[in-house]
């Protein structure tokens, strides 16, 4: 008897190449767009509000390029929730602390960084 192993085990539902929760954020976006917030907008900028709305929404579901295995808005509810007190320090000197590293391990002098 053969069994098949599955190759992924934690696979996300999908439908039309989009996963539920993506399909729900737009659904009920274009909802919104074109029911209740077209009545906000003037006649002169229909179009340019549908243009301008579609293309939005539908950026917002495809992959971050900043994030990667997030999508955009994911990333911009990241934007909005992160703790603006933290501080997180960047390390200005990578190449020359790499360089003392190499020193310390390797016991002599790379003269390729300074």
């Amino acid at each position: 008897m053969k069994y098949e192993i599955p190759t992924e085990i934690r696979s996300k539902p999908k439908l039309f190449g989009l996963e539920m929760k993506e399909l729900i954020i737009l659904l009920v976006s274009f909802f919104l767009v074109f029911t209740m917030l077209f009545d906000l907008v003037h006649s002169v900028f229909t179009v340019p509000y549908f243009t301008v709305s579609g293309a939005l929404l539908l950026w917002i579901v495809i992959p971050s390029r900043n994030n990667p295995g997030m999508k955009n808005y994911m990333s911009f509810y990241l934007l909005f929730k992160h703790n603006r007190q933290t501080y997180h320090s960047l390390d200005s000197q990578k190449l020359l602390n790499e360089n003392c590293f190499k020193k310390r391990d390797t016991g002599r002098i790379d003269r390729r960084y300074g």
